[in-house]
């Protein structure tokens, strides 16, 4: 049994630890220029923070202003619509007054009219489509 366990393992049965072995560094790890760390303490974080926590409040002040420009433009649209509404049952009513039978009885125009004494209706003698049988 203890055979077994000094035999070598295939790649797919790697045992991983947290040892570090100085013969096995990933290619991804391996380094070919000069490394680039930062440190960060905590008064950066604290900075950081702030940062992003002012970046974040200005684009939701953005966002808001623009909801509230959108909805000052959509109430005056629709302001004016009401109005224009308004307008046109205004105007409908008064084509429908002209057109009423005691508006047009009290004209000045028909009032100037002249009754006929004799009425002569004329035949025509040829049509404009006419068909013989």
């Amino acid at each position: 049994m203890k055979a077994l366990l000094n035999l070598p393992l295939p790649m797919s049965h790697l045992i991983l630890t947290h040892e570090q072995t100085p013969d096995f560094t990933p290619s991804s790890h391996r380094s070919t220029s000069a490394a680039f760390k930062i440190q960060m303490g905590p008064m950066t974080a604290v900075i950081l923070m702030f940062i992003l926590i002012a970046f974040m409040g200005l684009i939701s002040l953005t966002h808001l202003n623009s909801m509230s420009t959108k909805g000052y433009v959509y109430s005056k649209l629709e302001d004016d619509y009401n109005r224009l509404v308004e307008d046109g049952e205004i105007n409908e009513m008064l084509i429908l007054q002209a057109r009423s039978i005691q508006n047009i009885q009290n004209s000045s125009y028909v009032a100037g009219m002249v009754k006929p004494d004799r009425i002569a209706y004329v035949e025509s003698l040829t049509g404009v489509a006419n068909v013989e049988q």
